[in-house]
């Protein structure tokens, strides 16, 4: 269908060849309000297509199916974590249950030692022929330390499940792992899936929390790669090859909107239910979330106004938003708010973990556009929050899924800023069409724009670096950011300026950035990691502070040779952390046995990091010594005692777990990687 010119908004902007420009608002949705306000779709009589019977993948997980097929009539316990209240001495969660709208509602019942209380709510009465339970928890908070364990029973009628979960006292050292990019995204090719898997690492994350049960999971976007819907909706596969100006006023009709929705719904369902490891740590861990693109579409609000404004692409976020509410945070858009998610649009949370940290998540894709990724209103509303909330808390943990600090690429900015504002017919040209993505953009142009350090989102990066700095000095807080997406992982950090840059327990501005990228997808080639390293990777972002992406990996993984890249490895991982308090020499001996070994940072104020223990061949758990021993024999005692006038007796430990490149007859091995944060004195 030719677009028609005469019908263009007052404000329409296109080219000389009549084709509509990208940075001109879209000329039928000039003035959204919010991500997801597009027109009605105007009445027809045709019906979008239905979607082809589903094959499996061909992966370890066989029962991935493509497109998503119905689930069985019932699905969860999935557990969620809300926060502890210390005024009440309560833990507070909910559990999400799925059942089919034919069969009388379940009953789940709770064994513990403490209290627990809990009621059922009604999230959605029908939807895809399910009901929706959201059942609130209330367990008693016990003073001292220990763990507690809950243990559940569902019976659905025709048959029961059961398990467990426990909950940390109140004093009690919180345990917790993190983790982001939970799937392959379209660019895998099938054969690399199935060598790689997608429960390795997972294996190996609940081999650990069956040594050391975990309190709390991190789950920090790509939970799904919806990345497949524009091939399996045929709708969606015919609308991504349709010419450039009508496909950015096309309608985003209701009878797709279903299949969308669905399409998201049984994703959830393929991924949560069906793939083992996935279902064995949602009801065995209660679980944080903060979402990002592929739970969305790739670089969901990346794109200029003519691309996000427009029917179709606010449409795919609105039903995306729906489900993302539903699965990840047991709610709804009108409860969202009393189910304790805040933002002036978006949907962010504060979770306090007993008496000593916090987790805020930050919402960095409901309000994001090409030139902001937060809302001004909702940076007020964040540290407000903070503001009043962080009595007592020695370290506040900010989740951002997209990294906070990361290598900066300008003239790849500058090269596809170019490139997206090409003539159509340049666009479409052999050469460049192949290189371009499925919303004919340069491939690495949503990526870029994605990042903290772009230069369209660098000085709001730098006002909140800053914010967070007086907030870490007003309240004595120490702030570390975990971050994924990028498909590797590495250590950033930020820091005072030499040279009178205090002691690390003494420093404000000392905040490390851990990034922990992939649990599933394919990490990038030895050739990008080693391009990576060619770019600058130090500045000083604000006033008397320096960045720097630092040389943290001085090891590999599989054999313990010394590399010569070490600021980012291509390795698959996982993030284990747990909070250590009264740190000497005697609880050093405790930890060795876990392969963390301590060395001295006077002279460069750098905090202790160092190749950590291993797992045994199969690739499970995490008592074994490290494989290369490397912790000065016996004058480690000595060195930690002098040390700790500089990290102080408590601190928050950090563990990246790497999954080994290379695959054994017993499978691939986990080295782990760790570092000390102190708390802020």
């Amino acid at each position: 269908m030719a677009y028609d010119k005469s019908k263009s908004a007052e404000n329409e902007i296109v080219d000389k060849h009549g084709d509509l420009e990208v940075n001109a608002p879209n000329p039928i949705n000039v003035d959204p309000q919010f991500m997801g306000d597009y027109p009605l779709p105007k009445a027809t009589t045709s019906k979008v297509p239905q979607m082809a019977p589903p094959t499996k993948a061909t992966t370890d997980s066989a029962t991935v199916n493509r497109p998503p097929k119905s689930p069985g009539p019932a699905l969860g316990p999935y557990f969620h974590f809300l926060t502890t209240d210390l005024t009440k001495m309560l833990w507070m969660g909910s559990a999400l249950i799925f059942h089919h709208i034919s069969y009388p509602r379940p009953k789940m019942e709770f064994t513990s030692d403490v209290k627990v209380d809990y009621n059922w709510e009604i999230l959605y009465e029908n939807i895809f022929d399910f009901i929706a339970y959201r059942i609130n928890i209330s367990i008693e908070l016990r003073p001292g330390e220990g763990d507690d364990k809950v243990t559940w029973e569902v019976d659905w009628g025709e048959r029961t499940t059961n398990g467990s979960f426990l909950i940390a006292r109140c004093d009690q050292n919180w345990r917790g792992g993190f983790f982001s990019c939970n799937g392959f995204d379209s660019s895998v090719p099938e054969r690399v899936a199935s060598d790689l898997t997608y429960s390795n690492v997972w294996n190996h994350l609940l081999s650990v929390h069956e040594e050391t049960p975990l309190h709390l999971l991190i789950w920090g976007g790509d939970q799904n790669y919806i990345d497949f819907i524009f091939e399996d909706i045929p709708f969606l596969r015919a609308w991504v090859n349709m010419d450039w100006n009508e496909k950015w006023i096309t309608d985003f009709r209701d009878d797709l909107r279903e299949q969308v929705e669905q399409y998201h719904f049984y994703t959830y369902a393929e991924n949560w239910e069906r793939r083992q490891e996935v279902k064995r740590a949602l009801s065995s861990i209660p679980s944080v979330m903060m979402w990002d693109d592929h739970d969305i579409f790739d670089g969901a609000g990346s794109y200029p106004p003519l691309l996000h404004d427009s029917p179709m692409m606010m449409g795919l976020f609105l039903a995306a938003q729906k489900m993302r509410l539903l699965f990840q945070h047991h709610t709804t858009f009108d409860r969202a708010r009393d189910h304790q998610l805040f933002g002036y649009q978006g949907y962010n949370f504060f979770a306090r973990c007993g008496r000593h940290i916090a987790i805020l998540g930050a919402d960095g894709r409901t309000e994001r556009d090409v030139k902001t990724v937060h809302h001004p209103k909702t940076w007020d509303m964040i540290f407000d929050r903070l503001e009043n909330d962080l009595d007592g808390v020695e370290h506040l943990v900010v989740v951002f899924p997209v990294p906070f600090s990361f290598i900066r690429f300008h003239v790849a900015e500058s090269v596809t800023e170019r490139v997206k504002n090409f003539p159509n017919k340049w666009r479409n040209a052999r050469l460049i069409k192949k290189s371009n993505s499925i919303f004919n953009l340069p491939e690495f142009y949503d990526d870029l724009l994605d990042e903290w350090i772009h230069h369209e989102h660098i000085e709001e990066r730098n006002q909140v670096l800053t914010r967070f700095q007086q907030l870490a000095e007003k309240k004595k807080v120490r702030i570390t950011y975990l971050s994924g997406d990028v498909h590797c992982c590495g250590v950033g950090r930020f820091q005072s300026t030499e040279p009178d840059r205090p002691a690390p327990v003494n420093d404000a501005k000392l905040m490390y950035q851990i990034i922990s990228s992939a649990i599933v997808n394919m990490p990038p080639s030895r050739m990008a990691i080693r391009a990576y390293h060619l770019f600058n990777t130090y500045w000083n972002p604000v006033d008397r502070t320096e960045e720097e992406i630092i040389n943290f990996f001085e090891r590999r993984p599989e054999n313990a040779r010394k590399v010569i890249h070490r600021k980012l490895r291509p390795n698959r991982n996982w993030c284990y952390f747990e909070r250590i308090s009264n740190l000497n020499s005697s609880a050093v001996t405790v930890v060795r046995k876990h392969g963390l070994h301590i060395h001295s940072f006077r002279k460069h104020h750098v905090l202790p990091i160092n190749l950590g223990a291993t797992s045994n061949k199969e690739g499970e758990g995490s008592q074994k010594p490290p494989i290369h021993d490397h912790s000065h024999r016996g004058r480690c005692h000595e060195r930690i005692n002098e040390d700790e006038q500089q990290i102080g007796g408590d601190v928050l430990h950090f563990q990246l777990w790497l999954e080994s490149a290379r695959k054994r007859r017993q499978g691939r091995r986990f080295n782990s990687y760790n570092l000390l944060i102190p708390n802020l004195k």
